[in-house]
């Protein structure tokens, strides 16, 4: 699972560092297209994912896994190929069908396999507490990878990398991983109808999601402002954001190090983990509001890097605990759908919160959010 996982990074994040620049440059794209493409990809995780999780929960999530990477590794190539807007347009929204089919299917195989082989709370904790450090540390070199590859083939051979990435994964998910779900007689729709009813009668799941949507809003803030911050707010070269992005990485190597140390503590280790993460992140958030110093910047910027990557680890292990296995890719896509709906919300109004408030002063309107969520996980784990 490790190795598939790795593999499904690489092939994911290998355009990231380029994505934007290849739009608008290599194609020759407006901004405002751009964004539209952007905002089709939302849009179409937004109307497939929950279905999807059901597809998978019904004939098998290493079926669903396998057409996920084929239409994720397709989309890279035809992206690739693009030479103008519809094209990549079209190639951007099989991409997010790809993701769609992907999304919930690798963490519900790998949870259902948890529970399949009778490990303990504390080993699950390990494991993922080790598989995010390994792609932590993977994140430090995919600035590297993409430079390489577009200094010496340009900037489409990257998304035909991604492309060949993708057909590795599918075959190691073949060769490497067994189906541990499917063949259900029910139908997709009903599974998908089942699964969410199971989310609507059960308190602790409709308190996770609720916390989910209200984490998409500091989550989609960070990464909208944080480059922008370094740059405008506090005069960072355009140059240091590439180091800048490599501290980020090291900071879930260390979050993943000290999930595996929480990891051992028998009792209550879940509410250690949300109280770690909520405090380091809205420390952060105070600081980039409050202290407007490069040192307090970057301090700031460790700080929720850190947090941000227990949080993440510490909420995927809860809320796998109260899904049935039965409806795990359905519950775990529907949670990805509804975040999708938030963010494209969000992703509409985070200018305008911008233009009102001011860049810092943005980070101050997302401080209530933390406070609410951290209410929200002590009613939980109470």
């Amino acid at each position: 699972m490790i190795l598939v996982s790795v593999v499904i990074f690489y092939s994911r994040n290998v355009i990231t560092p380029i994505l934007t620049v290849y739009f608008k440059d290599a194609l020759n794209l407006s901004y405002s297209q751009v964004g539209y493409i952007y905002s089709l990809y939302l849009l179409v995780m937004f109307a497939t994912d929950v279905f999807t999780g059901g597809i998978a929960d019904k004939y098998g999530r290493r079926k669903i896994l396998t057409l996920g990477m084929l239409l994720y590794g397709l989309s890279m190539a035809l992206i690739g190929a693009s030479h103008g807007f519809l094209a990549c347009a079209l190639a951007y929204g099989l991409a997010a069908l790809g993701s769609s089919l992907l999304s919930g299917t690798l963490q519900a195989w790998y949870f259902t396999e948890i529970k399949a082989q009778n490990l303990k709370r504390d080993e699950a904790k390990k494991t993922y507490g080790l598989l995010r450090s390994i792609n932590s540390a993977n994140s430090l070199l995919i600035g590297i990878i993409t430079a390489t590859i577009v200094a010496f083939v340009g900037m489409r051979s990257v998304f035909y990398a991604a492309a060949v990435l993708n057909l590795v994964g599918v075959f190691l998910v073949v060769l490497l991983l067994n189906e541990n779900w499917g063949t259900r007689e029910k139908g997709v729709l009903t599974i998908v109808r089942e699964g969410v009813s199971l989310v609507l009668r059960s308190p602790i799941l409709r308190y996770l999601f609720i916390a989910d949507m209200l984490f998409t809003l500091p989550h989609l803030h960070f990464l909208y402002a944080w480059q922008l911050y370094f740059t405008g707010v506090l005069g960072f070269k355009m140059e240091t954001l590439g180091p800048l992005y490599s501290l980020k990485s090291a900071m879930g190597i260390l979050a993943g190090f000290l999930i595996l140390w929480i990891g051992r503590r028998k009792e209550k280790s879940h509410a250690l983990l949300f109280k770690i993460s909520i405090s380091l992140m809205l420390l952060s958030y105070l600081l980039f509001a409050g202290v407007r110093t490069k040192i307090t910047g970057v301090l700031a910027l460790a700080l929720y890097s850190l947090g941000e990557a227990v949080y993440f680890t510490g909420y995927t292990l809860l809320i796998n605990e109260f899904v049935p296995n039965e409806y795990r890719s359905t519950i775990i896509s529907t949670r990805m759908s509804v975040s999708a709906s938030v963010g494209a919300v969000f992703y509409a109004l985070i200018g305008r919160l911008v233009d009102f408030s001011g860049l810092a002063g943005s980070f101050v309107l997302m401080v209530p959010v933390f406070v609410l969520l951290a209410l929200v996980y002590m009613r939980v784990l109470e």
